[in-house]
């Protein structure tokens, strides 16, 4: 039964990277303008632009290079000039594109100012333009730090900002980013241990306790009404195992249903949480020994009790976090012989998170 949940556990974490693909915010990149003497420094800076555009701003863009060949009718010959935001019959499904134009540099002979003007496609607006000098082909080096700088234009326009009434006028002062989605899906798997207590006799109240080794694997939602607090769902297999009982080998695999109230204090590339909420815990399976699984009975019961601790940092486009946490269930009112009284945990995990429906979009 473990090596089955080793196997699920790899497969589904495979299936996890095609969704942090389509989590990138997608760039529209128009080939570069230029004159007869500059087009091979323009075509070199374009392809380097598009080979550095994934590692930049923690992977958060990914480009669409956009084709001149097949061009509808609504576009010019050789495509829009770089001033010119391109129409959406080029850029797709992209929120933003980057255009840009070489030119020789008159302060500096042999040189070249490559300029890009970064666009946001609803209304068709730009949203910031600079330039940079390339005195030699290995200035190209120096592209990652240019490309960083314009891409963060585009993390701007996803905030609101905050309008100061002032005399003589008023100031906008950009604000903190909020939550930058409303939906937060991930998965995460690590594991403790379990402690089960329960009574020989409810007369004399005499209890065993017994520790079990725990795994987990987990499939989470959060949903963030503000910046700071979330609403989180989990569905949690859990699996607890021991290789030697009084009453020989035993393990069980049982389902955590919580709701939890999540507290999150973050920042541009890390976030910390504190959670706690109410769970439902469903017994799947019992394997073992006869004696042992008679031994060991539980049923399903409501309700648990978690709290725990989180920290994430940014990679990619979501975060990889650790998950520290306590819960505690019980057969609260039971009178039966031998019944579990009450099981506690303590789980370390590790896990990943993407982001969906981002907020503050204009």
């Amino acid at each position: 039964m473990k090596s089955r949940l080793f196997v699920l556990l790899f497969l589904l974490f495979l299936v996890s990277f095609p969704l942090s693909l389509a989590a990138q915010e997608l760039v529209a990149l128009h080939p570069f303008k230029g004159e007869a003497e500059d087009e091979r420094i323009t075509y070199l800076f374009f392809q380097r632009m598009q080979r550095e555009l994934p590692n930049a701003r923690g992977g958060n863009y990914r480009g669409f290079a956009i084709d001149l060949d097949n061009l509808p009718s609504d576009v010019p010959p050789g495509g829009f000039p770089p001033w010119v935001c391109p129409s959406p019959s080029i850029t797709g499904d992209a929120p933003f594109a980057i255009t840009g134009e070489a030119s020789p540099d008159l302060d500096y002979e042999g040189a070249f100012r490559m300029r890009l003007y970064a666009w946001k496609m609803e209304g068709t607006r730009l949203v910031g333009s600079d330039e940079i000098t390339i005195m030699s082909l290995e200035d190209l080096a120096s592209l990652p730090v240019f490309l960083d700088w314009v891409l963060s234009w585009f993390e701007e326009e996803m905030q609101d900002p905050v309008v100061i009434y002032g005399e003589p006028e008023i100031v906008l002062v950009q604000q903190e980013p909020l939550a930058e989605n409303w939906l937060y899906l991930g998965m995460r798997f690590g594991g403790g241990y379990s402690r089960w207590t329960y009574d020989y006799s409810t007369i004399s109240s005499t209890h065993e306790v017994t520790t079990f080794a725990s795994i987990n694997f987990t499939l989470q939602a959060a949903f963030f009404f503000t910046r700071f607090l979330a609403l989180q769902t989990e569905l949690n297999f859990i699996s607890d195992f021991k290789s030697e009982t009084d009453q020989g080998e035993f393990s069980a695999l049982s389902l955590t249903v919580p709701v939890m109230v999540k507290f999150v204090l973050q920042g541009q590339h890390v976030r910390a949480g504190i959670f706690g909420g109410l769970f439902l815990h469903i017994p799947l399976t019992q394997q073992g020994s006869a004696a042992a699984v008679n031994h060991y009975d539980y049923r399903s019961d409501f309700p648990g009790f978690v709290f725990g601790l989180s920290t994430g940092i940014k990679l990619g486009p979501g975060y990889i976090f650790l998950d520290g946490r306590f819960a505690y269930d019980g057969h609260w009112f039971s009178e039966k012989q031998n019944s579990i009284n009450y099981r506690s945990s303590t789980r370390l995990n590790i896990g990943y998170e993407i982001g969906f429906f981002r907020k503050n979009r204009d």
